[in-house]
């Protein structure tokens, strides 16, 4: 029962979702209809987050919100899908859906799961939104649209089981663009850049990501960006402003609210500067409604942070409203963790309280550096340089060719402007928040997959050739994939088969006891007396030390009395 209640539900938030993206595609551009359902996916997931992020200010998402936001979702699936006769393509997608399907199974999720991703998420379908709830807990502080997409999962039967599915959905959106291009008679036979590009980025995630609980916050964000940059060269080479503009522009809007630091990539947009007419382009932003919902989008986005911290984009100090608004923390508390997370990223601190004296100093400039290689990169760097070699050996074996076909002027134009643009967002990562996990995998991707796309696209070489290479490797990636997943689950079972708490294939979250602190004005907070929060009354907090509540425009308002 429990393999068919989550077969279900994941299946219907997927169609759901892809209605949202029909009703987007509408509102935008009817012209964004024609893209493939992996796209049109991708915006839904857009519109869920906008949607959530305003139903938040006057609601819980709770199982009514949720049923009444899904059953508009599935009309306008059905409403589009026989509209638009694309029965085979829903077809493909349940295919490739019941392919990937065993990514969903697991019994524990990544650490940061139990920290703060389900009490955030889960507090969401409890209550309405509430303010300073960072006055309680480091877990409150960090927001990513990937709780809200979380909260509108809770439906009943299926409960809050879902919360890990936004990470797969994201993960068979981005496989059914990839494959809808790769496995087209017309793109094999012409065998250009973008299609070695994407088949090098199929098998580096569907290899290197399979693991799908432990995506976090930015994982699906970092999906995303690897089918933006085929997406902007394929409207640069064709000459195509409107359309393919408009979604890169929705796009980029959606993984910034997955995490902050991703709105840098609207520096991708520069590239068309160098091919449109700055006439044209000032037509199109001036008129196109995908700048204004991007710009709505992020305004929402900056509502519920400052709700949260009292600070536009935490922890950026500069953003925060300290003076303005009761509820924001603290500026010495901002400023010591601003600091603590470049000290992090740059491997100054981890776990069993290591942490590098004169820390201030060690993130200086590039001082930083030696000690990151030693404790960082030769072990995810190099297993991520393992990865790609290894994927690039591959292709050059089948794929090599003594017959080399002549380059197009403005195909290399355009490919050396986009490596520009991924040089100078990589070196960005770099210099601020060196770990792969931060915004980096994509960015260290690009800075090898572009030269070697573009080398092997040279290769002149027959039909079957290409399409037997394809077909084959798309079906070992895919072997992979669920050998690795079947392995995992087969540890996690072995692992925890004597845990009551192991309800396979629904993951590990315990029914926690807890304790009630009343604050001011009938206000309440939690505190488990388990490990953890987990399924307990929210807001779920780790004490009440220190922290007021009173009502704000009818809102919860949580205050540090001493700032």
């Amino acid at each position: 029962m429990n393999y068919f209640l989550l077969y279900f539900f994941t299946l219907l938030i997927v169609f759901s979702t892809i209605g949202y993206g029909f009703l987007l595609s509408r509102i935008v551009n009817k012209d964004l209809i024609k893209f493939n359902l992996g796209y049109i996916g991708l915006l839904g997931l857009l519109t869920l987050t906008i949607i959530s992020y305003i139903t938040i200010f006057f609601t819980s998402h709770n199982y009514a919100h949720n049923l009444i936001l899904h059953f508009i979702g599935i009309f306008l699936f059905i409403y589009n899908i026989k509209t638009l006769k694309l029965d085979k393509e829903v077809l493909k997608l349940l295919i490739l859906f019941s392919i990937l399907f065993l990514g969903m199974l697991i019994i524990r999720n990544h650490d940061d799961f139990n920290y703060y991703h389900f009490t955030y998420s889960y507090g969401l379908t409890q209550n309405k939104l509430m303010l300073g709830l960072g006055n309680f807990q480091h877990g409150y502080k960090h927001h990513s649209s990937l709780f809200f997409f979380n909260s509108i999962t809770y439906l009943p039967f299926i409960k809050f089981y879902l919360f890990h599915a936004v990470g797969w959905i994201t993960f068979l959106f981005t496989n059914f663009i990839i494959l809808k291009f790769i496995l087209q008679k017309k793109n094999l036979k012409e065998f250009s850049f973008k299609l070695i590009f994407y088949i090098v980025t199929f098998l580096f995630i569907n290899v290197k990501f399979a693991r799908v609980g432990g995506f976090g916050t930015d994982i699906s964000g970092q999906l995303i960006m690897f089918i933006l940059l085929p997406l902007i060269y394929s409207s640069l080479v064709k000459k195509e402003l409107k359309s393919n503009l408009d979604l890169s522009i929705l796009l980029i809007s959606y993984v910034t609210t997955l995490k902050s630091f991703f709105i840098l990539n609207f520096l991708f947009l520069f590239s068309y500067f160098f091919f449109f007419k700055i006439k044209d382009l000032i037509k199109y932003f001036l008129n196109t409604k995908s700048v204004l919902i991007s710009f709505f989008t992020i305004s929402l986005l900056i509502s519920i942070n400052i709700s949260y911290t009292g600070c536009a984009i935490y922890p950026i100090k500069q953003t925060c409203l300290f003076k303005n608004i009761s509820w924001t923390i603290s500026e010495k508390h901002v400023d010591h963790l601003s600091k603590w997370y470049e000290i992090w990223s740059k491997s100054g601190a981890g776990p069993n309280n290591y942490g590098v004296k004169d820390s201030l100093i060690y993130i200086q400039k590039f001082n930083w550096v030696s000690n990151w290689y030693k404790n960082y990169f030769e072990y995810k760097g190099y297993e991520t340089l393992l990865g790609i070699a290894v994927i690039f050996i591959l292709l050059l074996i089948i794929f090599y060719s003594k017959n080399i076909k002549p380059p197009k002027k403005i195909n290399k134009k355009i490919i050396s402007i986009l490596y520009a643009l991924s040089f100078i967002l990589f070196f960005e990562w770099f210099y601020n928040r060196p770990s792969l996990r931060y915004g980096g995998y994509y960015l260290f991707c690009f800075f090898f997959f572009i030269p070697f796309s573009y080398f092997i696209s040279r290769y002149k070489l027959d039909y079957e050739r290409i399409r037997t290479s394809v077909v084959s490797l798309v079906i070992i990636s895919f072997l992979i994939f669920n050998i690795k997943n079947i392995s995992r689950i087969n540890k996690e079972q072995n692992m925890f088969k004597n845990d009551k708490n192991n309800i396979f294939p629904l993951y590990y979250a315990p029914i926690q006891t807890f304790k009630t602190i009343e604050l001011e004005e009938n206000i309440n907070v939690y505190i488990p007396k388990g490990d953890g929060c987990y399924v307990t009354k929210t807001p779920c907090v780790g004490g009440g030390d220190g922290v007021y509540a009173k009502k704000i425009l009818g809102f919860s308002a949580f205050i540090r009395k001493n700032k």
